[in-house]
């Protein structure tokens, strides 16, 4: 018994032991202590980097370049508003001398290295060892907090919703799925057609070709046709064609020759024109108002023609048509 509590003693302790060592041992070690998974670069050059703030670039970050690792980050040292950032960059590698230098990180919370970007077309002069890049060609990762910042006023800020309005504005004024889905099947139908009618097309277009070369091949006689001798040789007989005309004709002579005279008359043609216009766009309602006319008054008075008289009155306004109806009864006139 006193044995077996003497080896659980002794267990114990050795127990506490290894947990006191290790614990030392864990706040004795950084992160920047441990090793690169990387395993370095192999043969390397060293240049210098200035950036006014590194945030937390660690030692072992990458150094990428044309989507290439050609270096890692070996030191960094604050020297006054500055930070020099040492790097390793693989020997072989080729630095373009006005080259910009990017912290860089390709997720939120992933790791964080340096990007070299440079233009399209490189043709020197380069880095050489020990070289550095000044903070003009150099800019520095934001602050997480103003990334979290931005982050938070997308979310908090509606942008969202604006999208999600936009998107449906875009689904209102777009055609329905019906539509889309019959106009698909319209230009299916007529691409399908114009596969098959290619003989047509390439008929169409030999005998472009040989519309083409036809002309090509009597360029010369087109030049002749079109030179300037020629193109005055056919006005020279136009103007005599029209001279003899003019001689044989007198009156196309005299027109042909002094025809001013006839603008005055053509003037008064024009407007006798529009004043006969005018008539006979006016004689359809005369000719109404005039059939009415003998249809209604001068056809009933020609087959009973009498005078109704219903008032006759003097100077004074005083009704007389009484004496005048015997008068004219007296006279055989009236009945």
């Amino acid at each position: 018994m006193k044995r077996s509590a003497r080896w659980k003693t002794g267990a114990v302790a050795t127990m506490l032991g290894c947990c006191v060592l290790a614990t030392c041992a864990c706040t004795a070690v950084r992160p920047d202590d441990l090793p690169s998974v990387r395993g370095g670069v192999g043969a390397s050059h060293q240049l210098g980097l200035q950036f006014a703030s590194t945030m937390n670039l660690p030692t072992g970050a990458d150094v990428m370049m044309d989507g290439l690792r050609v270096g890692e980050v070996e030191s960094l040292s604050v020297a006054g508003k500055f930070v020099d950032v040492t790097v390793g960059v693989k020997d072989g590698t080729k630095i373009p001398a006005d080259v910009h230098a990017v912290i860089r990180q390709n997720t939120l919370l992933g790791d964080t290295y340096i990007a070299l970007d440079h233009g399209t077309v490189v043709h020197g002069p380069y880095l050489p060892p020990g070289g550095t890049v000044t903070v003009d060609h150099t800019s520095s990762p934001p602050q997480l907090e103003d990334t979290m910042a931005v982050l938070a006023y997308f979310v908090n800020g509606g942008s969202i919703q604006k999208i999600e309005d936009s998107m449906t504005g875009i689904n209102a004024v777009m055609p329905k799925p019906r539509d889309v889905q019959r106009l698909a099947t319209v230009v299916a139908g007529d691409m399908r057609d114009l596969a098959g009618d290619t003989n047509e097309i390439d008929r169409m277009l030999n005998g472009f070709f040989a519309t083409g070369a036809a002309i090509d091949a009597k360029g010369q006689t087109l030049a002749t046709l079109f030179s300037q001798p020629t193109v005055h040789y056919w006005r020279r007989t136009a103007v005599n064609i029209v001279s003899y005309i003019s001689q044989i004709l007198p009156s196309v002579g005299s027109v042909y020759e002094g025809g001013l005279w006839m603008v005055p008359m053509l003037n008064s043609l024009a407007a006798t024109g529009a004043v006969g216009r005018g008539i006979w766009d006016d004689a359809p309602a005369d000719t109404a108002a005039l059939s009415d006319f003998l249809r209604t008054t001068v056809l009933p008075f020609a087959q009973n023609p009498s005078v109704d008289i219903r008032s006759i009155n003097t100077a004074e306004g005083d009704e007389i048509v009484g004496d005048v109806e015997n008068l004219m009864r007296m006279l055989g006139a009236v009945k």
